[in-house]
């Protein structure tokens, strides 16, 4: 039946500034823009819905990134932590880590902690999205 996972959502307070963040800090394409009202009042069961629903491509993955007008949503705990229960981090498989290391630093970007080797030739780091969502940036480099 299921044939393969299709996409991440996430629920954004600033739209604007999180397609800008994964557009032209990570490279994602914008493919999708549009307002939705009464089919999503049914789908999600909450009478008088609006939300814009943007749909980002990078490579076959697509973020699928919700403003809901109406209801408004609740923010994040400030204190949330990476090993909170439900979904953890957005995780990108990059080349050259060092030279994304850098790329994210110089866009100003929060990391959670330092980059790590995890296993011989699997370096990975933590950062935080445009609104405080986790993201990861893992390079597999090939087996000799």
């Amino acid at each position: 039946m299921f044939r393969r996972m299709d996409h991440v959502a996430l629920s954004v307070r600033d739209m604007e500034r999180v397609i800008a963040f994964y557009r032209d800090l990570i490279g994602f394409e914008v493919v999708f823009d549009r307002t939705f009202d009464e089919p999503m009042a049914r789908l999600i069961g909450e009478p008088g819905t609006q939300v814009r629903i943007v749909h980002l491509r990078l490579g076959e993955a697509v973020l699928e990134l919700f403003h809901y007008r109406h209801p408004v949503g609740r923010p994040r705990p400030s204190d949330a932590r990476q090993s909170d229960l439900g979904l953890s981090h957005i995780g990108f498989l990059v080349e050259d880590f060092e030279a994304t290391l850098a790329h994210l630093r110089g866009h100003g970007v929060r990391f959670l902690g330092e980059p790590v080797e995890i296993r011989p030739g699997v370096h990975v780091v933590y950062f935080y999205g445009a609104e405080g969502e986790v993201c990861e940036a893992r390079e597999i480099l090939p087996q000799a």
